[in-house]
């Protein structure tokens, strides 16, 4: 067996070698797995969010929600009749005019303004247990002039109604109702999936 000048074998200082070469991961080899790791945690992120629920459709009910209470309120203050005009992309708001005896579009109230759903989210609207066909959005004109689907009055007191907000493609959906007396809420799944 060959010795060194330092008198260990040449051949163990090579075997010594290639052992602490083979026992490290190569820079492919991580990488490889932080791809993995990525897409796992993508995937899991992902699954969360439809198992999860849908979060802006929650928040688009209660937003519907609180601006109802608030033209409610806005309307028994002021003592005059306030109107939800609603169809498949958005809603709207519209005060009577007594004195000319028509409704118009609230424009300079900055919580009563025209709002959009977000892409792929629609509504539709149920009168006394009918489901009403909602219009096309347009301005209003002669011809056609706004009107309400959705009335509340002066005293408090509203027109009953259910908007259920829903996802294309999806299952799910969300409810808010509004009854006679004035009272404004989000149904639960269950109460919704009954209706």
């Amino acid at each position: 067996m060959p010795t060194s000048a330092t008198g260990t074998s040449s051949s163990r200082l090579r075997h010594l070698a290639a052992g602490s070469r083979a026992s490290g991961f190569t820079l492919l080899e991580v990488l490889v797995v932080v791809i993995i790791i990525g897409i796992i945690t993508s995937m899991a992120v992902v699954s969360t969010r439809v198992l999860g629920g849908d979060h802006e459709m929650d928040r688009e009910a209660r937003r519907l929600q609180a601006v109802l209470g608030q033209a409610r309120e806005d309307a028994m203050l002021e003592g005059r009749d306030v109107g939800l005009r609603i169809d498949a992309l958005g809603y709207d708001f519209l005060r009577y005019d007594g004195r000319n005896e028509r409704w118009e579009m609230v424009t300079e109230d900055p919580l009563l303004r025209e709002r959009l759903f977000p892409d792929g989210m629609s509504a539709g609207l149920w009168l006394e247990s009918r489901r009403v066909q909602l219009p096309e959005r347009s301005l209003p004109n002669e011809r056609a002039p706004a009107s309400p689907q959705v009335v509340v009055l002066a005293s408090g007191d509203l027109v009953p109604f259910e908007v259920r907000l829903e996802r294309a493609g999806t299952e799910e959906s969300r409810a808010i109702a509004g009854y006679a007396d004035g009272k404004i809420e989000i149904l639960a799944d269950d109460e919704n999936a009954r209706r």
